[in-house]
């Protein structure tokens, strides 16, 4: 029968110690791959690309944005309708002037993505209902005056 070596109190308290430091580093990994994700994410939007178009000593910036998503639903023997969700895109433009851009010019096209259809129930015809999206298209122009500090 083996007998149970008890840890000296030094070493209970290192063993704690250990596990304190361990906890630390995950938790310090865990923020600077937050910080990263964070970083990419900026970087990728639009007011992350003019950041890096002002950078480059660029005149002109060129961003679009979903505005309005439209799903087609074609229920049997009742019809074809569509169902809509809209963002409102003032946010990104005015995050994006802020970066050092004027805004010259916006335009809307409606990308269709598809639609679905179904003959009518009990009458001649079709029931149609589209699917696509809405983009806005903005133009800027550089502006050093609109420039804030990062």
């Amino acid at each position: 029968m083996a007998l149970l070596k008890k840890k000296s109190p030094e070493e209970v308290q290192a063993d704690v110690a250990a596990k304190q430091q361990q906890r630390r580093d995950a938790e310090e990994r865990k923020q600077r791959e937050q910080l990263e994700r964070d970083r990419r994410a900026f970087e990728e939007s639009p007011a992350g690309r003019a950041r890096a178009s002002f950078a480059n000593g660029d005149q002109v910036f060129q961003c679009s944005i979903d505005v309005m998503t439209q799903r087609a639903i074609i229920v049997s023997m009742v019809g074809g309708t569509t169902s809509r969700r809209s963002t409102d895109p003032v946010a990104i433009l005015n995050s994006v002037c802020r970066e050092g851009w004027e805004i010259v010019n916006g335009s809307f096209v409606f990308v269709e993505q598809g639609q679905a259809s179904r003959d009518k129930f009990m009458s001649s015809g079709q029931n149609v209902a589209i699917k696509g999206q809405t983009v806005g298209y903005y133009v800027f122009r550089r502006s050093e005056t609109n420039r804030r500090a990062a």
